[in-house]
């Protein structure tokens, strides 16, 4: 009964027995009415079991009268509330003087053990506060055997889907592409940096830009003060964003001036409030500003380190004995810096890229015309370009030949340090128009009259959980699904989880509809809660909250089997980012025949020219399904209502219901005229020995190619002899005697790209009149960098491509003595490795058995280790000798050395 007393809201499951009154108010209140939903008790059956609960409409004073009506004759008082207890005290002293016959026990965070109950450092859900239910109404001794039972079967099976979680791999938040940070927050591998607020704490998530501690904001560098005399490091690396330094980091800086301390501040200066959405900064100084002002307060040194040296007027005025230097420096800087005695300054000047795009947009800011394009063939998918940029826009790019590179031309920001990894697969476009996924431009199709889709009943509340990417447009499908709902006179509630979505973060909306809007409690989808999984992104689908969300053999999916590389490809060059254990994983979670799987993003991009209509082909896919309880007309509706890119979202929507009507027929008409089908590569030991044996008579001549297949075809017979049935050993030295005969040397390289495929994967990116520049470091022409000793790169302008057809000609110099390049030790040592590969096969094959068939398979799968170009190329040939040296232990040892180490191991 809902009543109003002494002007405070009430609900009251009334029961004369009054074993279990709960006390609550706001958020906590409806994810309560929820926890008691979910474990059946409502109504009569409440009634039945003596619970009920008292909804405060103030939390604070607590009003006492209604409070102490409430509490006479119950045996338990519980309460629930969110974070650290702030009711639960109030209730105490309010009850405390009641007689010993009228006052209850009162449990909180806390039960009357002393035993934690109900987490006091974070907020609740109904799946906690329903565990704490259990635990007080089996204390109380007034569950029956089912309800707890049901419980505890509930609560266990909860535990081990979030333990099981679809996938390891999930969404981070993480540096947007061509971010300051992702080369402001290099650190010295041996010196120690402290962190604080802002963008730049993300590092703390990078396992290889460790952040040893952080302060509250105002408080960097504040802790080094006191630690610094006992600290057997003399000097500390502090980061701090340019808006934290005008709200209260010059504060700090003034205060380890004064300390005398040994630190040098690393000052971000990219131009906005850059974590939490661009705010321009309160107080905004220049560069030359800021240095004037920290020379004055009385700091040892200070450079400025950015991405354009000559960006800066020549009427610009710094503070004395300032110097500017090249990003490029930014490890010898800091050496440097820590170096000298007190507090020392480095500005990191270059723009935030979020605020880049917008302004450029808003034609604010210089749209250079120039674009990066990675040569997919020369590209080793050594991972380097990720080492030194940290840039997301660098996405994996399946081929023939394994795994490469490719960039994403829509969420590149141009900043360009990724062309500073160590590989001449990089050249720069200067002018033309990136052509856009699927042409940029809607495709010509005609969607044909669809039967409307079918409705599932409403039965209390319909859980929906959207999974998705920050950007992507999730947020705007809740907004839609509601407002559909709206339409229908249905209620609806709509919880959106972004966080740190801006920083390429997982996004989780949480809608739930309902018949009438008093019929739903908590707007968050707690475990195994969701009728539909609307996975736009289907890593956040397989991440722990999404996953655990499933409901055993009750929740339908619809699933976007496009996976966009995570941050973590970044740092992973081998991650595994196919979709199939994840599918497997959630169709058997989820309900029988109601997993569906579609590759929405290629569809969708394909026929409407931007990726950014997956999501609302999706709900056009799930809607046809019959899995949502809106019909097909107001959503629509709301499409309109929402006013933005409408023509678009329209022909999404009604192309995904098509797509589950007739997903064949779509792909028919949208497809071919995208380009054609899927790429299919060789699969078979026949297809991979044909493919890469022509490929081998144009890197070298037929003789060099024939070396090739007599190589393959030995080992293919000792296989079927030893392991008959088998041909993975076969199929593994195809791959990987190919990768080291056709290493990438002067000659490979000019032929790659005067090669008319080069010319022709351009023209598919990139239209108009536009120039190449290449970027390569020549071992005469190149000069070294003065901390690492590698080499750098050099800019070569479209001159050079004459002269790469020339080489390519003269490739059959290649191990002769008129061959120049072939006398450098890394030439040398391709062809040594080359003749080891060979040799090791031929002299190991005989002992070749049934129970060492994978050991032989990981032997002749070692050079896919051996990858790049120059020093790491070097660095990852270490690596596979040591992992071969292991392997031929291995295959070399005794049977009584082989038990022993399986007993070891």
């Amino acid at each position: 009964a809902f009543v109003r007393a002494n002007g405070m809201d009430r609900t009251i499951y009334d029961s004369p027995r009054r074993a279990l009154g709960i006390v609550t108010a706001g958020k906590a209140y409806l994810d309560t009415l929820q926890a008691l939903r979910n474990m059946g008790i409502e109504g009569e059956r409440a009634a039945a079991l003596g619970i009920r609960v008292y909804k405060l409409g103030m939390t604070w004073p607590v009003e006492p009268e209604g409070l102490r009506a409430f509490a006479r004759g119950h045996r338990e008082i519980l309460v629930v509330e969110d974070k650290r207890p702030f009711i639960e005290p109030q209730v105490r002293d309010v009850l405390f003087n009641l007689p010993d016959d009228e006052r209850p026990v009162v449990c909180g965070k806390l039960d009357d053990q002393g035993e934690l109950l109900l987490q006091p450092e974070a907020e609740l859900n109904p799946v906690l506060i329903s565990q704490a239910l259990v635990r007080r109404i089996g204390a109380l001794g007034i569950a029956d055997p089912a309800l707890a039972s049901k419980m505890m079967a509930s609560n266990a099976g909860g535990q081990s889907a979030a333990a099981a979680a679809a996938t390891d791999v999930v969404r981070i938040p993480y540096y947007c592409s061509g971010c300051p940070h992702n080369t402001s927050t290099k650190p010295l591998a041996d010196g120690i940096t402290l962190g604080g607020i802002g963008c730049h704490s993300l590092a703390t998530l990078m396992p290889d830009r460790p952040t040893h501690m952080s302060m509250q904001m105002g408080g960097e560098g504040m802790n080094w003060i006191g630690m610094s005399p006992f600290a057997k490091k003399k000097h500390v690396f502090q980061n701090l964003g340019d808006g934290t330094y005008f709200h209260s980091g010059l504060l700090a800086i003034r205060a380890t001036v004064a300390a005398k301390v040994n630190i040098t501040y690393k000052i971000l200066f990219n131009d906005a409030v850059a974590l939490t959405g661009g705010q321009p900064i309160d107080g905004q100084l220049s560069v030359s500003q800021l240095t004037h002002q920290l020379s004055a307060e009385g700091v040892a040194k200070i450079v400025i380190v950015a991405d354009d040296p000559d960006k800066y007027p020549s009427d610009m005025t710094f503070a004395p004995h300032v110097t500017i230097r090249p990003r490029e420096d930014i490890e010898l800087v800091q050496r440097e810096l820590r170096e000298i005695e007190g507090t020392t300054i480095l500005i990191y000047d270059q723009v935030c890229a979020a605020e880049k795009r917008r302004r450029r947009k808003r034609g604010l800011f210089p749209d250079p015309p120039k674009r990066v394009f990675i040569n997919e063939s020369v590209c080793e998918g050594c991972g380097d370009c990720g080492v030194v940029s940290n840039c997301v826009s660098i996405q994996p790019k399946d081929t023939a030949l394994g795994r490469k590179r490719q960039i994403d031309q829509s969420s590149c920001n141009k900043d360009f340090s990724c062309i500073n990894g160590f590989c001449p697969s990089f050249v720069t476009v200067h002018g033309g128009d990136v052509v856009k996924p699927g042409g940029g431009k809607p495709r010509p199709f005609e969607i044909p009259e669809l039967p409307a889709p079918k409705q599932p009943v409403l039965d209390g509340t319909y859980s929906i959980l959207v999974t998705g990417i920050g950007g992507t447009g999730v947020v705007t499908v809740g907004a839609i699904l509601g407002m559909a709902a709206h339409i229908e006179n249905k209620g609806c509630s709509i919880m959106d989880m972004t966080g740190l979505s801006q920083k390429n973060g997982a996004v989780l909306s949480h809608v739930r509809i309902a018949d009438r809007p008093d019929a739903i409690f908590a707007a968050a989808i707690g475990r195994e809660e969701t009728d539909l999984l609307l996975a736009c992104d289907l890593l956040v689908a397989g991440g722990k909250d999404a996953f655990s969300s499933i409901r055993h053999k009750h929740t339908a999916a619809v699933l976007n089997a496009n996976i966009l590389a995570p941050a973590a490809f970044v740092r992973q060059p081998d991650l595994d980012l196919k979709s199939t254990l994840l599918l497997k994983r959630i169709r058997e979670a989820a309900r029988d025949n109601a997993v569906h799987e579609i590759d929405a993003t290629r569809i969708a991009t394909a026929a409407l020219g931007d990726s950014i209509a997956t999501n609302l082909f999706m709900v056009g896919y799930a809607c046809q399904k019959g899995l949502l309880p809106l019909s097909a007309g107001s959503i629509e509706q709301a499409v309109n209502l929402n006013g933005v890119s409408v023509n678009m979202n329209l022909r999404a929507f009604r192309l995904g219901r098509w797509a589950a009507q007739d997903v064949d027929a779509v792909i028919k008409a949208i497809l071919p005229s995208a380009g054609g089908a899927e790429r299919k590569f060789p699969e078979t030991l026949e297809e991979i020995v044909a493919h890469r044996s022509a490929f081998l008579v144009d890197y070298q001549d037929e003789a060099y190619a024939r070396r090739y297949r007599d190589l393959i075809a030995t080992v293919a017979d000792a296989e079927r002899k030893a392991a008959p049935g088998r041909d993975d050993l076969a199929k593994a030295a195809a791959r990987y005697f190919f990768k080291l005969m056709a290493y990438k040397d002067e000659y490979e390289v000019a032929r790659l790209y005067a090669d008319p495929a080069f010319a022709r994967d351009l023209k598919a990116q990139f239209n108009g009149k536009f120039k190449i520049q290449f970027h390569l470091a020549p071992p005469l022409l190149a000069r070294r960098d003065p901390v690492t000793g590698h080499l750098r790169k050099r800019n070569f302008g479209p001159w050079l491509m004459p002269v790469f057809r020339v080489l390519a000609r003269l490739r059959g110099l290649r191990s002769t003595p008129f061959d120049i390049f072939g006398y450098t030790a890394e030439r040398k040592t391709e062809r040594r490795l080359i003749d080891a590969y060979e040799a090791t096969l031929r002299d190991n094959l005989a002992k070749l058995k049934p129970s060492n068939h994978a050991l032989f398979v990981q032997l002749a799968s070692i050079p896919e280790q051996i990858r790049g170009f120059g020093h790491v190329k070097d660095a990852h040939l270490a690596k596979a000798r040591a992992a071969e040296a292991d392997v031929l232990a291995k295959l070399h040892a005794s049977p009584a050395e082989e038990a022993e180490a399986r007993r070891a191991g």
